[in-house]
């Protein structure tokens, strides 16, 4: 198997962190994001840049001390202070020493998984927004405390009541990549193939490199999802467990919203709990992106029911095709006949078609964002409600809007071609809107008929994209 290089784009955040170690002033970063995104990566490849000034630490969960000793050796490779460095025990210690040692280059220091020290030791929050307020701010340092536990994150840096409240200059949440940019990770498959396999696996850097594209799709599903020795056959569970407890619960949460409950209603007799309950824990899986909370776009959050979906597409490939059969891939059925009893075209179309339409959405901010739209949108998402000509409930794929406009769109990953009868639907959606201006894409894997093409010829108000063009 070829060896992938791990670190692929993030231009955006390497010149962003390029920036704040350009300024001239004390710069405090908190870069945060789920688990497995690549934020140590990204530092690593940033501190890389800057090897000769940079100071990077990891914390762990063990004591203070241990921690203070650590950090010492990693500062006193870069800044080459002498050995009593060891001695210090204490982050009081440390920030004593930046006090009186005077330091006239840009020193970057790096604390990666910096709530374990929080977690170990209350009290720290206290000292470094002292050391901040009273020793940093008149130093050429540039900071940047990174975690995942996103929790932590938010209580001890954006409550009011913490010490740290007020203190960070820039903020950075790393994203998943998105489909554009996971291509790069796959040069020798077709389109196609990369956007099904991103639709398995998301944009989470370090499953897209599991997958070989010098061997088939099916090969790298096979071996990294359905054997037991895959290293994402019980990713969903440890990330679960490392973020939760009652995962089970957790689980059945999302059991639920695959097999098709998209209301808290439909999710509570699902799982069988009361309602507050289910509520409660819906909310900790959408502050973890691991499920997505909607209202229909352009109207007011609590207007109307609000529908949840899973939004992490491994998670959503995991519950639609793994979950229920662990204990049968457990040894009781090899991975590759399963593969060919379970993955048929149908169920995979049916799949992919879901996640397809977060592909598009995609490819319609960047397009928005470009000015390459016949408006600026201020709002992008679906829509569901009644279609008030045709008296019955309707539902907009995509939907994009600014006080005068509207985009209506449809996403189909079939294999057909979009024909007349789809044209028909996604044109019935227009009453549904109220809006001077009204534009229609067409979202089709292979395009569209002959039929569509004669009616929307010449029609400005008309734009169709096939799954090449996404690229």
């Amino acid at each position: 198997m070829k060896l992938k290089e791990f670190f692929v784009g993030r231009k955006k955040e390497i010149d962003f962190l390029e920036d704040l170690y350009n300024s001239p002033k004390f710069e405090m970063l908190i870069l945060h994001g789920r688990r497995r995104v690549g934020k140590s990566y990204l530092l690593g490849h940033f501190a890389s840049i800057h090897e000769e000034n940079t100071v990077y630490f990891t914390a762990d969960k063990s004591s203070e001390k241990s921690n203070v000793r650590s950090f010492c050796e990693q500062l006193n490779s870069v800044i080459h202070a002498g050995d009593f460095l060891s001695s210090f025990s204490t982050w009081q210690d440390v920030y004593s020493f930046f006090k009186n040692q005077r330091i006239d280059r840009r020193l970057v220091i790096i604390i990666d998984e910096f709530t374990y020290l929080y977690n170990s030791n209350p009290a720290y929050d206290t000292g470094l927004q002292n050391a901040i307020d009273h020793i940093f701010k008149n130093l050429n340092f540039f900071l940047i405390l990174c975690g995942s536990e996103v929790s932590v994150i938010e209580e001890i840096i954006d409550s009011s009541t913490k010490p740290l409240y007020g203190r960070k200059t820039a903020d950075l949440k790393l994203l998943p990549f998105g489909y554009k940019e996971a291509r790069n990770f796959f040069p020798n498959y077709t389109d196609q193939e990369a956007l099904e396999v991103y639709s398995m696996v998301g944009g989470i850097p370090l499953y897209l490199t599991l997958f070989d594209d010098s061997r088939p799709v099916k090969e790298n599903v096979i071996k990294n999802c359905l054997s037991t020795t895959g290293y994402l056959f019980g990713e969903v569970e440890t990330l679960l467990r490392m973020e939760l407890k009652e995962t089970y619960f957790y689980k059945n949460i999302m059991l639920a919203i695959n097999a098709g409950a998209s209301n808290l209603n439909k999710i509570t007799d699902k799982v069988g709990e009361e309602s507050a309950k289910v509520a409660k824990y819906i909310n900790v899986l959408v502050n973890l992106s691991f499920i997505k909370k909607e209202t229909p776009c352009g109207e007011k959050e609590k207007s109307r029911g609000t529908l949840y979906s899973i939004s992490d597409n491994f998670f959503a490939f995991y519950f639609a095709f793994v979950f229920k059969h662990q204990n049968m891939l457990n040894g009781l059925i090899s991975p590759s006949t399963f593969y060919e009893r379970e993955f048929t075209k149908e169920k995979l179309n049916a799949f992919f078609g879901r996640r397809f339409e977060q592909i598009c959405e995609q490819y319609l901010r960047e397009r928005f964002f470009e000015g390459k739209m016949p408006f600026f949108a201020e709002k992008i998402g679906r829509w569901w409600g009644n279609n008030p000509v045709l008296k019955r409930q309707k539902e907009i794929d995509l939907l994009a809007l600014d006080e005068e406009n509207a985009l209506f769109c449809e996403c189909k990953y079939t294999e057909e071609k979009f024909d007349e009868a789809q044209l028909k639907d996604l044109q019935d959606s227009a009453p549904c809107i109220n809006r001077a201006n009204k534009y229609f894409m067409i979202f089709s894997k292979n395009g569209v008929t002959d039929g569509v093409k004669k009616a929307i010829s010449g029609d400005e108000r008309y734009f169709v994209v096939t799954a090449r063009e996404l690229f």
